[in-house]
């Protein structure tokens, strides 16, 4: 084999090789950004009650990471569940052994639903916004 051809034959494989490693660094990216929801981050969220003698509002913060909804452990109020990457609400919110379920749609950086507590005998609507 010639100089030239073993030089272009290296230069061939130099480039397909190049080649296959954007596309594993392309696909490994993908798989990340797959791994996080298009919804992580951190909702400021407003709870108002329009049935039952709960509080007539309540204010604190969740988190949504990879879908998955939680809040502060020293929070006065207990968030857990999930929103799907189309934006389906489905949670729970828990304070000592009352449990109040929660529905609603993400949309854009809002989120809003309905919620209701037989064990409370209250229900209501949220509305949450993504911060920052």
């Amino acid at each position: 084999m010639g100089y030239i051809r073993g030089v272009s034959l290296f230069a061939a494989v130099l480039t397909a090789g190049a080649c296959c490693e954007a596309t594993i660094s392309s696909a490994s990216q993908k798989v990340q950004s797959a791994a996080r929801s298009r919804h992580d981050g951190v909702y400021a969220v407003d709870v108002f009650t329009h049935q039952g003698a709960c509080d007539s509002v309540y204010h604190w913060t969740i988190t949504v990471l990879r879908g998955r909804v939680s809040s502060p452990a020293d929070g006065f109020m207990q968030a857990s569940g999930e929103i799907t990457p189309r934006g389906v609400v489905s949670l729970a919110f828990r304070r000592d052994n009352q449990v109040a379920t929660v529905a609603g749609k993400v949309k854009g950086k809002v989120a809003t639903g309905i919620w209701s507590s037989p064990t409370l005998q209250c229900a209501g609507s949220w509305r949450a916004v993504r911060q920052g």
